[in-house]
């Protein structure tokens, strides 16, 4: 018996941001919250909007200083703001930055205790209380792995990196505006699709049992591939919607379990030191984790040739490869500013991680390296 819970409260629409915002805040009847967003959207068109959708009783403060990857410090300075002012409602909008930040924020308004006792390593989601602050997320084009999950990546002050992850943490709202993309950059939109076929793929390949999960992964590639190369040429609002749709689908079905992708990003990650980019990883890595876990998948790997429209004789691989071949991304770690001695350390560590364990193949730290390897270079990567 499985219990499925797909997920919480979304509102979906071109042009829903201001009146799912007012809505939202009126019948909760919040009045003072605390808007978290990095510089790039702070000054944007796209804030003024955010905040026309603010009843005029509403108090505002705001906290931009958002670091590459979330942090125990920054997540203590929103807690003490907070605190300070009164606030009553958390508003997480632009990146997964973002949103991931104002998730773990949630834990430092409402404990005292350091995050390390709530890592999810040690066993500490069930240290995580019913009080927690509500939160708003409103996803920007890059925002939609952080948007619906229950989990986010945090560096404690120790400087060690360790996950957060809990029901409790998903938000308490997520608005999806398809018109908050519009005029994305192409990079930022191929990024954008790339991230959510891989989140798809990998959802889909996850040996659980979730039917559901299974048709919105198989729904939202469906959607790339018919979508983003469209996107990249023609910025219209129904192209925009069908990616931002595959790019929710994407994060809805993580709820059945994570992948090789996850698991080597945040060991990168913690590696370099600084945020990557989740879509330049999927593009640079898919093909490769395709290969590895065709013998353990080859039941599904039916299915999705038939959502690639891969034809005879190709494999997913291989048409996943040609498909991303062509997006305005790195083109080789190594473009990335990683190196082999520093994929060869990132193995070790993304063999501990849970997504590691939800590949439908096992992945050891050489199957890793080597699935690193085939892209660390132009010229090894799988095309």
């Amino acid at each position: 018996m499985t219990l499925i819970t797909y997920v919480t409260r979304v509102h979906f629409a071109d042009g829903v941001l201001e009146e799912a915002l007012w809505s939202e805040i009126e019948v909760n009847r919040k009045k003072r919250p605390l808007i978290i967003t990095d510089d790039h959207h702070l000054n944007s068109e796209l804030f003024e909007r955010l905040l026309a959708g603010l009843p005029v009783r509403t108090s505002v403060e705001i906290f931009s200083d958002i670091p590459d990857i979330p942090n125990e410090t920054a997540a203590k300075d929103i807690a003490t703001a907070f605190r300070r002012s009164d606030r009553d409602l958390l508003i997480a909008f632009g990146r997964n930055t973002a949103i991931d930040l104002a998730k773990i924020s949630r834990i430092t308004i409402a404990h005292s205790e350091p995050l390390e006792t709530f890592s999810y390593a040690s066993g500490g989601s069930r240290r995580i209380g019913t009080t927690l602050p509500d939160l708003y997320a409103i996803p920007s084009i890059q925002g939609f792995g952080a948007a619906v999950s229950a989990h986010a990546p945090v560096i404690l002050t120790s400087g060690e990196r360790t996950r957060l992850m809990c029901k409790k943490l998903v938000p308490t709202v997520t608005i999806c505006d398809p018109t908050l993309t519009l005029g994305a950059g192409r990079i930022e939109s191929a990024s954008a699709g790339a991230d959510a076929m891989g989140r798809c793929i990998e959802a889909y390949l996850s040996p659980g049992f979730n039917p559901p999960a299974d048709g919105i992964a198989l729904d939202g590639l469906g959607r790339v591939i018919g979508n983003l190369h469209k996107v990249l040429t023609e910025d219209t609002v129904q192209g925009r919607r069908e990616l931002m749709a595959a790019s929710l689908n994407g994060a809805l079905a993580l709820q059945k379990g994570l992948g090789a992708i996850h698991a080597i990003g945040c060991a990168l990650e913690t590696v370099a030191g600084r945020r990557l980019d989740p879509g330049a990883l999927s593009r640079l890595l898919l093909p490769a984790i395709l290969q590895f876990n065709a013998d353990a998948a080859r039941d599904k790997y039916t299915t999705l040739n038939q959502v690639l429209k891969s034809g005879e004789n190709r494999t997913p691989a291989r048409s996943v490869a040609d498909f991303l071949y062509t997006l305005p991304l790195p083109e080789s770690l190594a473009e990335m500013g990683i190196d082999e001695e520093e994929i060869r350390i990132a193995a070790d560590l993304a063999a501990s991680d849970l997504a590691a364990v939800q590949s439908p193949r096992a992945l050891s730290s050489p199957s890793l390296f080597a699935i690193m390897k085939s892209a660390l270079s132009r010229e090894s990567r799988v095309n």
